[in-house]
C-alpha cells in the first residue's frame, strides 16, 4: 500500500490539481511545484516548503512510481508529472477527489463536490459518493475511507489512505478546532433550510449590498435566505477559508443570464451559532440583478 509523508502528500496533490486546472502550465518545474505547495488558499494546513523539502517529497513519491520526470525541448528546467492514471488507473473524477483529500484533509462529500469544480464538475453529491466508494474498493487496496461521524456534524467525512494525515504542532488534526461552518455549508448545498436556519443565533445580524439595511434576528434573516434560495440558480460553494470563529464561504451562482461570484463571511458566537452574516457580490451587473430579484421576493414576503 502507498504510504507517503505529509510532504509527499502535498506535492502529489498539487501535481494532480495543476494537471487538471492549469494544463497549459503542466508538468511543473520544481519552483512552480514549491509555489503550488505553499499556496495559502485551498490548502489545509498552509505550509512553507523550501527546495530541500520539495526534493525529499519527490523522492518519497518516486519510490512508489507515482511521478515521472520530463525534459521539454528548449526548456532548461526538468519538470514533474504524476502517474495516477497509468499506475493506479484513476480517472479524472477519482483524481480530483483524491487530490482534494491530499490537499485539504478529511472532508464531507458535499464539501468535495463544491471544492472540486475547477478540477471536475460533479452534478450531484451522489456522484462524489460513487467516486469515494470506488476509491474505497480500489483493486490495489483502499485509497480512501469514511471516518466515524463526529458529534454535531450532519455528515461523516472521508479521508485518503496514502499516509498519515498531517498534524499541527500540538499533535491535533489541523481541522480539530475549526469547521463550525460545516453544518450551515452542507445544509445550504442540500437546500435544507430548516437546518441552515437552526445554525443562526437568535440575535444574528445579516448584511448584504442587495438589501438596503441590516436584517436583525433569526426570523428576519431566515426570510432573506429563503428569498435568496429562490433567486440564485446553479448555486455552489467553490472554496472555504476557515478560521474557527470566522469563516469565508466563496460561492458562484447565476441570476437569469447574469453570472456572479460572492463571499459569505460568517462570524460565530461561543455556542457555534452564526452571529454576524455578511455577503459581498461581484460584478456590479450581477449585484444589480440580485437586488432587482430580491426586492420582488421580499416585497411578497
Amino acid at each position: 500500500m502507498v504510504q507517503l509523508s505529509p510532504q509527499g502528500q502535498r506535492v502529489l496533490g498539487c501535481l494532480v490539481e495543476k494537471s487538471l486546472t492549469t494544463p497549459d502550465q503542466y508538468p511543473l518545474t520544481d519552483n512552480a511545484l514549491r509555489t503550488a505547495c505553499n499556496q495559502s488558499t485551498g490548502r489545509d494546513p498552509v505550509v512553507e516548503f523550501d527546495d530541500q523539502e520539495v526534493q525529499a517529497a519527490l523522492e518519497d513519491i518516486r519510490q512508489h512510481r507515482l511521478i515521472r520526470t520530463e525534459h521539454t525541448r528548449g526548456a532548461r528546467a526538468l519538470k514533474t508529472a504524476h502517474r495516477l492514471e497509468d499506475q493506479l488507473e484513476l480517472d479524472v473524477a477519482q483524481q480530483a477527489v483524491l487530490a482534494l483529500l491530499l490537499l485539504r484533509g478529511p472532508q464531507t462529500p458535499g464539501e468535495l463536490r463544491s471544492r472540486a469544480s475547477r478540477m471536475h464538475a460533479f452534478a450531484t453529491v451522489e456522484e462524489v459518493e460513487t467516486v469515494l466508494d470506488a476509491l474505497l474498493r480500489h483493486p490495489r487496496g483502499p485509497l480512501a475511507d469514511q471516518l466515524p461521524r463526529e458529534p454535531g456534524r450532519r455528515e461523516a467525512r472521508w479521508t485518503h489512505l496514502l499516509g498519515v494525515v498531517a498534524e499541527d504542532a500540538d499533535g491535533s488534526s489541523p481541522d480539530a478546532t475549526t469547521g463550525r461552518y460545516r453544518t450551515f455549508h452542507d445544509a445550504v448545498l442540500d437546500r435544507d433550510w430548516e437546518t441552515a436556519v437552526s445554525q443562526l443565533a437568535e440575535d444574528v445580524v445579516f448584511r448584504s449590498p442587495a438589501v438596503h439595511r441590516p436584517y436583525e434576528g433569526r426570523e428576519a434573516t431566515a426570510t432573506v435566505l429563503r428569498a435568496v434560495s429562490q433567486v440564485f440558480e446553479d448555486f455552489r460553494y467553490v472554496d472555504v477559508l476557515d478560521q474557527g470563529d470566522r469563516a469565508g464561504l466563496v460561492f458562484s451562482a447565476r441570476v437569469g443570464d447574469r453570472e456572479l461570484q460572492g463571499w459569505d463571511y460568517l462570524q460565530f458566537d461561543d455556542d457555534g451559532r452564526i452571529r454576524e452574516f455578511t455577503v459581498m457580490i461581484r460584478p456590479l451587473t450581477g449585484l444589480l440583478a440580485v437586488v432587482e430579484a430580491m426586492q420582488a421576493r421580499l416585497d411578497d414576503a
